[in-house]
């Protein structure tokens, strides 16, 4: 049995491994600049085009040897250098690219233009697996960039399904018409494409709720259901500890209280009559009869009762304890 549930969990593991791990599809061009008349320089001070891409996993992914191409036909235009840490993209993080045509000027400059490019293509370092592909438009102005509007998320190229995210593909199945991309407002390279400013939640509530008549009805309904659950909770407890009490004292009650044996008891094998059942009526008999005790008496038929603890502290059971055997006399 521990060998087939061994098995399953491998299997699922190996399963989980292509469906849910970080993997090339994970890796989004994220944001695109053709025409670079003002905006951020390279590290040799010079401006050009620029290529952002976003990693959209929760876990680093190395993009090095894959390709960036503006033909289709042509798909390992350019490859990404190998060798250097720096293509490794950490969780959420993104890399820049210069589209300068000019790759002796650093490790990150492309050996095409983004000039006059109306379609962008990102493979997997084997060179045949499309992993996303971004259309520009047409006449994009100067200084501004066009990529998603929400960072890795938008229509991409769809690829198997042992490559598929469902957690990213869930997201995507929710982007209008356009796609998730547009012109941005403002050109954001390294940085996140939201620029808008962001509402608090305090701020959100606002807007909803400006009286506060939600907000005090809620208030008022965690209170009421936390009052209703301790009510419920204090009523089992107490219920519960009264039928203890109840029967613990039922139960003391009943170890107070003992009872003769029935006829059939009161003699032994032989005919003759069990010794402690004439020890025990005497006791009673003799507590009863001077007196000393009312309580060992009652209207059962046939019954004699005693309570241990009086027995104990009758002047006959005082005076028992001090009894000793009768000497022998020679």
């Amino acid at each position: 049995m521990k060998r087939i549930f061994s098995i399953i969990v491998v299997s699922l593991l190996l399963i989980s491994k292509g469906v849910f791990a970080q993997s090339p599809v994970d890796i989004r061009i994220n944001e695109v600049l053709p025409y670079n008349i003002s905006g951020v320089t390279d590290e040799n001070g010079e401006r050009c085009g620029w290529i952002e891409l976003f990693n959209t996993a929760y876990g680093m992914v190395d993009v090095a040897g894959f390709y960036l191409t503006d033909n289709k036909d042509n798909p390992t235009k350019y490859m990404i250098p190998k060798g250097n840490n720096a293509t490794i993209i950490p969780l959420r993080k993104y890399l820049v690219l210069y589209a300068d045509g000019q790759p002796n000027k650093g490790l990150f400059h492309t050996n095409f233009t983004l000039n006059g490019v109306t379609h962008l293509y990102l493979y997997d370092s084997d060179g045949k697996t499309l992993l996303d592909e971004i259309e520009i438009p047409a006449n994009m102005p100067e200084d501004k960039s066009f990529g998603r509007v929400k960072d890795g998320e938008g229509v991409h190229v769809p690829v198997g399904w042992s490559k598929r995210s469902l957690r990213k593909n869930s997201i995507d199945s929710k982007v209008g018409a356009d796609g998730g991309l547009a012109i941005l407002e403002h050109p954001t390279p390294a940085l996140t494409n939201t620029t808008k400013a962001v509402q608090s939640k305090s701020e959100i509530m606002k807007d909803m709720d400006p009286y506060g008549v939600i907000l005090a009805l809620t208030a008022m309904s965690v209170v009421f259901l936390c009052l209703v659950i301790l009510y419920t909770v204090f009523k089992s407890i107490g219920k519960r500890a009264l039928r203890k009490e109840a029967e613990k004292r039922e139960a003391v009650k009943e170890s107070k209280v003992v009872k003769i044996p029935s006829v059939a008891n009161i003699k032994t094998a032989d005919g003759a009559i069990n010794e402690e059942v004439i020890a025990a009526i005497a006791i009673a008999c003799h507590l009863y009869s001077n007196g000393i005790d009312s309580s060992v008496h009652d209207v059962e038929s046939g019954v004699l009762t005693f309570n241990r603890d009086i027995l104990n502290n009758s002047a006959w059971g005082s005076k028992s304890l001090t009894l000793k055997e009768e000497p022998i006399i020679k």
